[in-house]
């Protein structure tokens, strides 16, 4: 791997997939995600064992014995999680890639991903319908995280030699709203964002999977995506257009100086959003993107070498005939991204 860059020289301009596949049977996949320049270990939401929560929460004792993502945590199950970093790997029921994917293959390069503490506090609630959005609750989901990306990297370790781990965090905007509204006593974004990086182990490629506006994660010119830890960062560049202010602009390209990485979210993760073929629709919104960029003061040149091509999000709202179609047209990702880059510049 290249030093001065998390992302590998051999994955710039390819395809980041971020995990989520419109498929119902995990078996179906296996042919087309093997074949990526970044294979990955990809969810199948539509089984219900897969969703982002409960595929990692079911490690905790009596999640869900009370009712949908409801879990209550006394003095006894509190200290075990948080008293140890013993590893922790969910089951092949709640994650078959995980297994299907290392089944007699290895890799160069391997993806995998973990919902990050913040949306796990966001997602779940005590009996009493309150969600965990606490300091100590904090802590006890930030533990079981550090816990399975041990786990995941034991699980993985000798199947690939350079694993990718992306945290997903689509719970993270609603929170940091509701930090600011006062609503969250206890807790910073400062303290969620330095121990969501600490839950990476030393091993891994960092990632980091943000799901609401990005342009927006800021707070007293504080830019947390950008001034934590060096990491791959994915941002949707569609909803969110990268109309970005001058200072953000130079916090991406040092960022980007001091190792970082960005996944462009470039492609609609449904298939109603589809008016033109994929590579053209990619073609339109890198160029759109781009140009967005350069005109903020994001240096291209720098993209050029740190960054990605992804969906938007997840493909769970897509068929399963787009998941396919998305995979297979991505051969041709990195050289759309490299036209496309250079004529913008």
């Amino acid at each position: 791997m290249n030093l001065d860059s998390l992302l590998p020289k051999e994955l710039a301009g390819h395809f980041f997939g971020v995990g989520s596949l419109g498929e119902k049977d995990p078996v179906v996949p296996l042919d087309y995600v093997k074949k990526l320049k970044l294979p990955y270990a990809y969810s199948i939401p539509a089984r219900q064992e897969e969703d982002m929560i409960r595929q990692f929460a079911v490690l905790v004792e009596d999640f869900e014995q009370l009712g949908t993502f409801i879990l209550d945590v006394d003095i006894h199950s509190y200290r075990e999680m948080t008293s140890t970093d013993e590893p922790l790997m969910f089951d092949k029921e709640h994650g078959h890639s995980s297994y299907l994917m290392i089944d007699g293959s290895s890799y160069s390069f391997f993806k995998t991903q973990q919902t990050a503490p913040a949306t796990m506090c966001f997602s779940i609630r005590d009996s009493n319908g309150k969600q965990h959005v606490t300091r100590n609750m904090f802590y006890f989901f930030q533990k079981l995280m550090i816990r399975i990306a041990r786990g995941q990297v034991e699980h993985f370790r000798h199947a690939c030699d350079n694993l990718i781990l992306c945290q997903d965090d689509p719970g993270l905007g609603h929170v940091f709203e509701a930090i600011i509204q006062g609503k969250v006593l206890g807790l910073s974004l400062n303290e969620i964002v330095q121990k969501t990086d600490d839950i990476y182990p030393d091993s891994v490629i960092p990632a980091y999977h943000y799901c609401d506006d990005w342009r927006q994660l800021v707070l007293d010119g504080w830019y947390p995506l950008w001034e934590g830890k060096p990491k791959l960062v994915h941002i949707d560049v569609i909803r969110y257009l990268p109309e970005i202010g001058e200072e953000q602009a130079e916090k991406i390209n040092l960022f980007m100086k001091q190792g970082g990485g960005l996944a462009l979210g470039a492609l609609p993760n449904t298939d109603d959003s589809y008016s033109k073929p994929i590579l053209e629709t990619l073609q339109f919104n890198l160029s759109q993107s781009f140009h967005c960029l350069k005109d903020s003061g994001v240096d291209l040149g720098l993209l050029k070498r740190n960054a990605m091509v992804s969906t938007q999000c997840g493909l769970s709202g897509a068929s399963p005939e787009l998941s396919r179609r998305i995979h297979e047209e991505s051969s041709k990702f990195k050289e759309m991204f490299l036209q496309t880059i250079e004529s913008s510049t």
